[in-house]
């Protein structure tokens, strides 16, 4: 072999050596690429989830601040009452819904409705508002109560000055709610049927705040609360007005580049009826202004 052959023969195994070393350079980068961008696409799609999420509680927790903003001026109150009379007694009973926060690990929580009884009693006192629930229920529903009380009053024409309120919340366990203002309109319904000593429709359900000047306010989670009222038998189901079509956040997978998906939550509108009936359900779902409009349908 001729000095120049033997040249270009090591010439050529170092390219081959440079290529090889290139090649197996590129592999390892490219796998290494390759799972960092499938961990960035994992953490994504948490981070999309727990967007969602956090969505669905700022909804909720900014109908709670709007309610107790409404009721700011409500402890500057004092009912006028006619002359002292004797307490009133009477019961009524109403279904109540608020949505519940289920704990999902680390940072992570979803809701769902849940439905219980309240027991409203009517006795013979100092014109005080008792709360009881059973079993423990986190609940707040102190300021929803007094307001629905100003409010059965200014309804009825009746004082309450001299009766005990006592509401009971019947659960069928412990629950953490978190939307505790909205029961407001069924507590002031309840209110009114346990004066006026009438009986109130099962099959209709409501969700809502109460203000003191009679109107019904708004409230979060409702496609939550109306499906858990048509799995126990609602066949109406009121909201305030204006809520009869709720925002709803629909995970949508997008593909950036080949092989790179990552998850966005996209809004949509949707009207709660049409959420029943996708689930099987055949509810009505009407919209109400007031606390008198409201209980004409629990007592057709």
């Amino acid at each position: 072999m001729t000095p120049s052959e033997r040249k270009r023969n090591n010439t050529v195994k170092i390219v081959l050596v440079v290529s090889l070393l290139l090649n197996v350079g590129l592999f390892y980068w490219t796998m290494t690429l390759g799972n960092q961008i499938n961990s960035l696409v994992r953490e994504n799609q948490k981070l999309a989830t727990d967007l969602g999420g956090i969505k669905q509680q700022s909804e909720i927790l900014q109908s709670q601040l709007a309610y107790y903003q409404a009721q700011a001026d409500y402890y500057s109150r004092l009912f006028r009452s006619g002359p002292t009379q004797a307490g009133l007694v009477g019961r009524s009973s109403v279904n109540m819904v608020a949505v519940q926060q289920i704990d999902q690990g680390l940072f992570a929580v979803s809701y769902k409705g849940v439905v219980m009884n309240l027991l409203v009693e009517l006795r013979n006192g100092e014109g005080r508002l008792l709360v009881n629930t059973q079993p423990k229920v986190g609940i707040d529903l102190q300021t929803s109560g007094r307001t629905a009380t100003l409010v059965a009053q200014n309804v009825t024409r009746i004082s309450l000055t001299t009766t005990d309120v006592i509401l009971t919340v019947i659960a069928v366990s412990d629950v953490d709610v978190v939307d505790g203002p909205s029961a407001g309109a069924a507590i002031t319904i309840a209110m009114i049927a346990a004066v006026r000593n009438q009986t109130l429709r099962k099959d209709v359900f409501i969700s809502g705040t109460i203000n003191p000047d009679q109107t019904i306010g708004p409230v979060g989670g409702l496609e939550y609360k109306a499906l858990a009222a048509a799995e126990k038998g609602a066949t109406m189901f009121l909201v305030p007005k204006g809520q009869s079509i709720v925002t709803m956040y629909k995970p949508v997978e997008k593909q950036l580049v080949p092989g790179v998906i990552v998850v966005v939550y996209e809004t949509v509108r949707l009207s709660l009826e049409s959420i029943l009936r996708d689930r099987g359900y055949h509810v009505v779902v009407m919209e109400v202004t007031t606390i008198q409009e409201a209980y004409l349908s629990f007592t057709k």
